[in-house]
């Protein structure tokens, strides 16, 4: 069997799903992506126009949510007028991409907005809480609510199902993101009353009298997200018994995954995964790539599939060609059994499309 080569985002058209356009522009992005030898698009658009193509022509579609510890359902955002909103060129021309390599980008003053989903500001009785147990949100931060309760798990499993009732597909990703985290790193809420309560009913002490980097507490916060996902695959698998059901998180050294509450190693321990992805998101230290996959590796022993996740998206990715490249050998040679690229626009906008064929040849 030939090894897989993933790619994360939807498809880099100029028609939207509306246009009568669409489903042949599409057809032709994924032909493109079919002939560099990728194998799995992650994410795409959630739309069955996008999975019909790909499936044509041997390309899986797995879609994704993004996905915090503890479900974010709002945030008081900051947003900083950046000043090269005021870029006069056309954004991807050339001129553009001149100014934008030489011009230090400068903020105005910023403005906060607070938002709330509806299900959240219905039910403030699931809201997750920080050691001060206010409601007010901090400029920057999120709001979340707890898993400790099942309406809330419930509700999220929703979620994740509807994405795959929306544009059909061959396995769904959960994709975990960072949230609020406090001076060591490590995620803050979960002192609301009935975490505490449980908490305490299980070590006879209060999280209030430990330091929140506390080792118990912060596996006991970590057992409520690993809960979700075995009722997640659980309702996935009874409704798509065929579907394959990964997770991804963001690499870091053995000691970081806990502080945000992901208890990786349990999930493989469990079986709750049928793939597990390592993410090197803001991170190209090829150093790093290597220790941290052969932990991964090590861990899993060949328990399931591991693919690393070489962005050259995001602000100290991969954004060499030629460091790309050696990443995924890295990767490859400590023990990962495939690799892929995040995402689509950055791979259009870089011209990395002989990257992932020269990828898929390693």
């Amino acid at each position: 069997m030939n090894r897989q080569l993933v790619l994360w985002g939807p498809p880099i058209v100029s028609s939207s799903p509306g246009d009568l356009s669409f489903p042949e522009d599409v057809a032709a992005w994924v032909s493109k992506c079919s002939s560099v030898g990728i194998t799995k698009i992650i994410g795409g658009d959630q739309t069955r126009v996008l999975t019909e193509a790909a499936n044509a022509v041997g390309i899986e579609v797995h879609p994704y949510v993004n996905y915090n510890s503890f479900p974010r359902h709002g945030s008081s955002k900051v947003g900083y007028g950046w000043s090269l909103d005021f870029l006069r060129p056309v954004v991807g021309s050339s001129e553009a991409r001149a100014v934008m390599d030489r011009h230090r980008p400068i903020w105005d003053s910023p403005t906060v907005t607070t938002t709330m989903t509806d299900f959240a500001r219905q039910h403030p009785q699931f809201r997750s809480l920080t050691r001060d147990r206010s409601y007010a949100l901090r400029p920057g931060e999120d709001l979340y609510l707890s898993p400790a309760f099942p309406e809330v798990r419930a509700h999220q499993t929703k979620v994740f199902l509807d994405a795959l009732e929306s544009g059909g597909g061959d396995g769904l990703q959960v994709e975990f993101v960072l949230g609020n985290e406090d001076e060591n790193g490590v995620v803050p809420y979960g002192y609301e009353d009935r975490v505490v309560s449980e908490f305490q009913d299980k070590h006879g002490s209060s999280p209030f009298n430990l330091p929140n980097n506390d080792a118990d507490w912060m596996q006991f916060r970590s057992d409520y997200i690993t809960r979700v996902l075995i009722e997640t695959r659980d309702k996935v698998k009874q409704r798509f018994p065929d579907i394959s059901f990964s997770t991804t998180i963001i690499a870091g050294e053995q000691e970081e995954y806990i502080k945000v509450l992901q208890d990786w190693p349990a999930w493989v321990d469990l079986g709750i995964v049928d793939e597990f992805y390592l993410w090197f998101r803001t991170d190209s230290n090829l150093k790093k790539v290597a220790h941290q996959t052969k932990y991964a590796a090590d861990l899993i022993k060949g328990r399931c599939p591991l693919i690393v996740e070489l962005s050259c998206y995001h602000p100290g990715s991969f954004q060499e060609s030629d460091l790309m490249v050696e990443g995924a050998r890295v990767a490859l040679a400590n023990g990962a059994n495939a690799v892929g690229i995040y995402r689509s626009h950055a791979v259009d906008q870089l011209d990395f499309w002989p990257v992932l064929e020269e990828i898929a040849k390693l």
